[in-house]
């Protein structure tokens, strides 16, 4: 199949054909070249890679956090439900929250709790919570 026409020193209707390529016409191209675009992307690539695995930590967290809110507490069937502890419980919980939403920022996370942040610093005490522990996730 062949047109009058003629394109790039062949007719246009013209292919190469059985795996001939424009190597056959002395344009070796290297099959495994790395271009500037595949660098860049691979970049990019690594970034959003870095980006997804620092919000997957952040979801894991959070999942965990409301697992130690919403669990219920070890409690030997017939044993009374303590009010006092369930409520510090509660609260500690809130407070590790807030201070890893702020990273560590007190002033930050009473904001957070809508509380002044003499009275957080206050419940941490009172609590036992410390900010290195909470944002760093060790306890």
């Amino acid at each position: 199949m062949t047109f009058s026409t003629e394109a790039n020193g062949r007719s246009v209707g013209d292919r190469p054909r059985n795996g001939t390529s424009e190597r056959a016409e002395g344009r070796a191209r290297p099959d495994y070249a790395l271009v500037e675009t595949d660098i860049t992307d691979l970049a990019h690539a690594t970034s959003r890679i870095e980006a997804l695995r620092s919000l997957i930590l952040i979801f894991l967290r959070e999942v965990d956090s409301l697992k130690k809110v919403v669990s219920p507490r070890l409690r030997k069937k017939g044993d009374p439900i303590k009010l006092e502890r369930e409520i510090d419980a509660f609260e500690a919980s809130l407070i590790r929250d807030a201070l890893i939403k702020s990273k560590g920022n007190q002033r930050d996370a009473s904001k957070l709790l809508g509380i002044k942040p003499t009275t957080l610093n206050a419940k941490m005490k009172r609590l036992g919570i410390s900010v290195e522990t909470t944002v760093t996730g060790v306890d």
